[in-house]
């Protein structure tokens, strides 16, 4: 079936989201959709979902798919109607159309829908639509399902970390005697003693040239490089903006200078889930920032060896599959974004696709 050239005005019709702040939101079901995606929920909802939003203000050429019912904040555009378009086959579409060099802002990037109404593009009809959406789709699926799996993995790790070390219920500890709140054989020593907060490096985003390794900031992966400045095992502590954010990379990495990276000969897992409950309180009242030698005097709980050695064998096992989730979703990430542009300019037949595929991308 024929592909027709459209004006992006004659496919779908774009609005300015509406305005709210964060006082007045009230807590309920409804996602409130900015810029840079789902920050809060309110009590109330502008529109009925299914729904496609963009970045207008701030960041621009996110889109976001909303199942349900949200309110588009006034930061976005949103389509308030699809003009008889697939809601999905839209959202992976203007995914490929890079709107963010439609900014017509000076200081804050901005986008005018006028200017995007008048992009002239290439549409297939419904049918194709609706093949292209679920094909693209089925990866999603699958990463979604990945990242829930994720997330129960690491409730199940934080959950024994805070049963053995926070509740103290350790392996045999109905037979230790708690002094002071501290187990027998335990000690109490300033984290100083126990680790070392080394420093990132400055590696501006313009020196960064791809490859295969993270580079860590305190917001967590903020791009890749071709060349890491500590080996894996790693765990990344957040230096200045996001101050105390914990990371942890199995993978050899680059830490800028906003973040520290730990060494120590302690067990990392340990530290790791110790950092998590750590609360750390920002230096400097301009840009946040946390100073080594206020963390280094945080009290460190340090358990005997052998309860460590045995948090290591509960938790080794649950970050491998969390690795191996990972790298499946880094897979299915890949091949999903080269499916997308030649999925979306015609150049891949999609009956042909659905055939090797066998509806499912693994």
């Amino acid at each position: 079936m024929t592909w027709k050239s459209k004006k992006i005005g004659d496919i779908i019709t774009l609005q300015r989201g509406f305005d709210i702040t964060k006082k007045e939101q009230q807590e309920g079901p409804y996602p409130v959709v900015s810029s840079s995606g789902i920050q809060s929920f309110h009590n109330s909802f502008k529109v009925e979902g299914p729904g496609v939003v963009t970045g207008r203000k701030g960041s621009l050429g996110k889109v976001f798919f909303i199942e349900e019912a949200y309110w588009p904040h006034d930061t976005t555009l949103w389509v308030k109607d699809f003009q008889g378009n697939d809601p999905r086959f839209i959202y992976y579409f203007l995914q490929t159309l890079q709107l963010e060099r439609f900014d017509v802002g000076s200081a804050n990037p901005s986008l005018n829908r006028n200017h995007i109404h008048s992009l002239k593009v290439k549409v297939p009809p419904l049918p194709t639509q609706r093949a292209i959406a679920s094909i693209l789709s089925a990866y999603d699926d699958l990463i979604e399902n990945n990242l829930r799996r994720i997330r129960l993995l690491e409730e199940a790790a934080q959950l024994i970390y805070k049963e053995w070390f926070v509740h103290l219920r350790f392996p045999g500890w109905e037979e230790v005697e708690v002094v002071d709140g501290v187990p027998e054989g335990w000690e109490i020593l300033n984290m100083k003693s126990v680790l070392k907060l080394n420093y990132g490096k400055a590696l501006k985003k313009a020196d960064r040239k791809g490859g295969d390794f993270p580079v860590y900031g305190s917001s967590g992966i903020v791009g890749f490089h071709n060349t890491f400045l500590t080996e894996a095992p790693g765990i990344i502590l957040g230096r200045k903006g996001n101050v105390g954010s914990v990371y942890w990379s199995d993978q050899s990495f680059f830490p800028i200078d906003t973040v520290y990276f730990i060494e120590s000969e302690c067990n990392l897992y340990y530290i790791f889930y110790y950092l998590i409950n750590q609360q750390f309180l920002s230096s400097d009242a301009a840009v946040p920032g946390l100073n080594r030698n206020y963390a280094y005097s945080k009290p460190f709980l340090k358990p005997k060896q052998v309860i460590i050695e045995k948090f290591e064998g509960q938790i080794e096992p649950i970050f491998t599959q969390i690795g191996n989730l990972k790298r499946q979703n880094q897979k299915l990430q890949e091949a999903r974004d080269i499916l997308l542009p030649r999925l979306m300019n015609g150049t891949i037949d999609v009956e042909s696709i659905k055939k090797l595929r066998a509806v499912s991308p693994e």
